[in-house]
C-alpha cells in the first residue's frame, strides 16, 4: 500500500495539472475530434477512435498558434475554443491528405522510371 505522503503527492499533481489546462480549449478540442469521429464513417472503429484522439490532442496543442494568426486576411481567431476546433478538426484531415499525396508520388516516380 502507499504511503500517505505518496498519495498526498498524486493528489496535489493532478490537481495542478487540472488548474494548468484551458478548459475552453479543451472543449473546442473535444468537439472538433468528435467532428472528425462521426465525419470519417470510411474508416473502423478503432482507426477512428485513435485518429479522433490524436485530433483532441493536436487541436488543443495547435490553438494557440491559430489563435494568433492571420491566414488571407482572415484572423485572428481570439477564443481559445474555436481555435481548437479548427484546429482539431482539421489537423488530422490535413496530415493525411499529405501522406496520401506523398505515396501517390512516390508511387507513380516508381512507374515511369522503369
Amino acid at each position: 500500500m502507499a504511503e500517505p505522503s505518496t498519495a498526498g503527492v498524486v493528489v496535489a499533481g493532478a490537481i495542478g495539472a487540472g488548474l494548468m489546462i484551458n478548459g475552453e480549449a479543451a472543449i473546442g478540442a473535444l468537439c472538433g475530434g468528435c467532428v472528425y469521429f462521426i465525419a470519417n464513417a470510411e474508416l473502423s472503429i478503432p482507426s477512428r477512435i485513435a485518429l479522433s484522439l490524436v485530433s483532441v490532442v493536436m487541436g488543443y496543442m495547435a490553438a494557440p498558434m491559430l489563435a494568433g494568426m492571420t491566414v488571407f486576411g482572415v484572423g485572428p481567431i481570439d477564443l481559445p475554443g474555436p481555435a481548437a476546433f479548427v484546429a482539431s478538426s482539421s489537423v488530422v484531415t490535413a496530415t493525411l491528405a499529405a501522406i496520401k499525396a506523398r505515396r501517390a508520388a512516390v508511387t507513380n516516380k516508381g512507374e515511369t522510371d522503369g
